[in-house]
């Protein structure tokens, strides 16, 4: 059933993105404290379960033991080349632009329970 009511669609429906190198990006592995040769994909699963998990104890500052672990994130991102940064010799995410950044992991969550549309 769809019911609109003054043009909008109730339940909205979560908007299917059409960028397929989104599903390339869930795809690269990497290592962090939420575990070993994760793809971003499982990183997203495994943060959301440990939120269910923990409930009310969940610590946004420190979900897998660390603060600062959404860099866990950003490094693959940015050396695989999906977002802008900047890694220093260790590998370290020494800047990242938090601001294409971000948004570009809430497509990836988006992704990475809807799919992305052929179209």
């Amino acid at each position: 059933m769809k019911v609109i009511i003054d043009g909008v669609e109730y339940v909205p429906a979560a908007k299917i993105l059409t960028d397929k190198g989104l599903l390339d990006a869930l795809e690269v592995r990497f290592d962090s404290d939420a575990g070993d040769n994760l793809t971003v994909r499982d990183y997203l699963r495994v943060l959301l379960e440990t939120l269910w998990e923990k409930g009310e104890g969940f610590s946004g500052k420190c979900p897998f033991g660390n603060s600062g672990w959404e860099y866990d994130l950003y490094r693959p991102l940015i050396a695989a080349g999906f977002v802008s940064g900047k890694l220093d010799d260790d590998g370290f995410v020494e800047h990242v632009d938090k601001g294409e950044a971000d948004p570009y992991v809430f497509k990836l969550i988006l992704a990475a329970f809807y799919g992305v549309s052929q179209v």
